[in-house]
């Protein structure tokens, strides 16, 4: 009897450590899980930081592209600027010239009538120029509210990454 109660013992210990080697096994099963589930967190991650910094590169390039399109312009618009001037002077001459000579040939009345037409066509290439100039600005002001409306998007764009990392960054951190 004695035997069989040793046996009973016996039985009951090992049926405690199979049950203990049960539940170690789930604990262990779940370390796994948590393992490959840190692992997937870690590979996200670095995916997630490698698309960040190839968008902050884009932004880079995008910046720099719109930097030297706004030097473009700048250059462009002063040649023209310049031109306008060259074509101003050289009219202002062509016109002084102009005058002078029919101012010799018939004086009273063709001074009159060239001082009326060299005012009409002031006036008239200052209207070209100011609805050029008018054009030119709002062109100018159209492309630059483009680029701000792109910048923003970008930084929302850029604000909301950061936040998703910080978020998954916490959310590692906590776990």
């Amino acid at each position: 009897m004695a035997d069989l109660a040793k046996l009973d013992n016996a039985i009951k210990e090992l049926e405690e450590q199979s049950n203990d080697l049960k539940e170690f096994n789930k604990v262990y099963s779940e370390i796994g899980k948590l393992k490959s589930d840190i692992s997937e967190n870690l590979k996200l991650l670095k995916e997630n930081n490698d698309g960040f910094e190839s968008l902050s590169k884009k932004i880079q390039e995008r910046l720099e592209q719109s930097k030297k399109q706004l030097e473009n312009l700048e250059s462009e618009l002063l040649k023209k600027i310049q031109e306008l001037y060259q074509d101003n002077k050289n009219f202002q001459k062509e016109l002084d010239s102009s005058i002078t000579s029919r101012l010799e040939k018939n004086k009273s009345d063709i001074q009159v009538e060239i001082r009326n037409e060299g005012t009409q066509i002031q006036r008239s290439f200052e209207n070209t120029l100011t609805s050029s100039f008018n054009n030119m600005e709002s062109k100018l002001k159209e492309q630059f509210a483009g680029q701000t409306k792109q910048l923003n998007t970008l930084k929302t764009l850029l604000l909301v990454v950061l936040a998703i990392g910080i978020g998954l960054a916490i959310g590692l951190y906590l776990k």
